[in-house]
C-alpha cells in the first residue's frame, strides 16, 4: 500500500464532510469549558493488597501513585494492569471518581520474575472517569482475548451520550518489530490475530462517521516508520485516518525510548484535539529518569479533547 504521511489540517480537510454532520448534533456540556483530558497509564500490577503481586508495594507506595495521579488534572483515565476495583480505589478515590474495569476472569497465576515466593495478580483494564462525567460502559471487547485466557479484553465506555466512544486496550507483548506479519514468534503469531480484531473494530466507526479514540498498551512501536502494522489500521485507500499522540514525542523509560503506550484517535475526534496537548508525563520529573523515579515501568501519557 503506498505510504502517506499528512499533516494534521490535512487530516481535518479529509474528514471536513464528517464534522458537517457532526455539527448538526445539538451541542452538550461534557465539563464546563467542554475539553476531556484522556490520560493512558499502565501502572504496573496494581494489585489489591499490599506487598501482593508482581509490583509488591507498601502502604507508602500507593500513596504516593494517589499523590501523583492527582496532579494529573485527568478527566479520564484509561488503565493497565489492574486488579480490580479495590486495587483501584487505593489510588483513586471513591469522593471523586467512578470505576469501570474489565470483566475478565482470574487466570491462573505464575510467579513473578525477581521475586521468589511472590505471583502474580490478574490484570486488566480498566477506567476511572472523573465524577459529574456522563458515560455509559460498553460490553468489553471480549475479541481481543482471543478466547485465550492469558490475553486481556477491551473496556469501553460511551461518553456524554454517545458522542464519543473510548476503547483501552493492552495487547500481548513481545513483538517489538517493524513487521508483525513476518516473524513467526508467539507474541507475534498472537498479534497477527489481534491486530484485524482490532482494525475491523475501527474501520466499522470510521465508516458509521462514530468519533472514537483508542489508547492504551498497544505494545507495539507503531509511530516507527516502517511500522507494518501502523499502516495497516492507520490508512484507508493509502490515505492516513488515524493519528497517534505519540507521533513526535519518545517515551519516559530511561532504556526503551520507542513508545508503546498510545492515544489513537478517528478521524472525527482528530478535529478534537487540543493543540500541543499531547504529552508524557515523566512522574512530574523534568529530564531523563531515573528507574528509582518511576512509580510504574510505563508513564502516562494524555491528550486532551475538546468535544463539539
Amino acid at each position: 500500500m503506498k505510504k502517506t504521511l499528512i499533516t494534521l489540517a490535512a487530516l481535518t480537510a479529509l474528514v471536513g464532510c464528517q464534522q458537517k454532520e457532526q455539527q448538526t448534533l445539538a451541542p452538550t456540556t461534557l465539563t464546563d469549558s467542554n475539553n476531556l483530558k484522556l490520560v493512558s497509564w499502565n501502572i504496573e500490577h496494581l494489585a489489591d493488597e499490599i506487598g501482593k503481586g508482581c509490583k509488591p508495594r507498601s502502604q507508602a507506595d500507593y500513596q504516593a501513585l494517589a499523590n501523583y495521579a492527582a496532579t494529573l488534572n485527568a478527566d479520564i483515565i484509561a488503565l493497565q494492569e489492574v486488579q480490580s476495583e479495590k486495587a483501584l480505589k487505593r489510588v483513586f478515590p471513591e469522593s471523586q471518581w467512578q470505576y469501570v474495569v474489565s470483566s475478565r476472569p482470574d487466570n491462573e497465576a505464575y510467579e513473578c520474575r525477581g521475586h521468589d515466593g511472590l505471583f502474580s495478580t490478574p490484570q486488566r483494564t480498566a477506567f476511572v472517569i472523573k465524577k459529574g462525567i456522563n458515560f455509559t460502559a460498553q460490553a468489553d471487547f471480549k475479541a481481543l482475548a482471543l478466547d485465550n485466557p492469558g490475553l486481556r479484553y477491551g473496556t469501553s465506555i460511551s461518553v456524554n451520550n454517545g458522542q464519543l466512544e473510548v476503547l483501552n486496550v493492552h495487547m500481548k507483548s513481545g513483538c517489538f518489530v517493524s513487521n508483525y506479519r513476518k516473524d513467526n514468534k508467539k507474541a507475534c503469531t498472537v498479534y497477527q490475530q489481534q491486530g484485524p480484531i482490532l482494525e475491523k473494530w475501527v474501520n466499522q466507526r470510521v465508516d458509521s462517521k462514530k468519533a472514537f479514540v483508542v489508547l492504551g498498551d498497544f505494545n507495539h512501536r507503531l509511530v516507527d516508520q516502517n511500522n507494518r502494522y501502523w499502516q495497516e489500521l492507520s490508512k484507508e485507500d493509502g490515505e492516513r485516518i488515524l493519528l497517534s499522540s505519540m507521533q513526535n514525542l519518545q517515551s519516559c523509560h530511561p532504556k526503551y525510548k520507542a513508545p508503546i503506550d498510545h492515544i489513537v484517535t478517528g478521524p472525527i475526534a482528530t478535529q478534537w484535539i487540543v493543540e500541543g496537548s499531547q504529552q508524557v508525563d515523566a512522574f512530574g520529573k523534568q529530564g531523563e529518569l531515573d528507574y528509582d523515579d518511576m512509580l510504574s515501568d510505563h508513564c502516562p501519557i494524555s491528550l486532551t479533547l475538546s468535544v463539539r
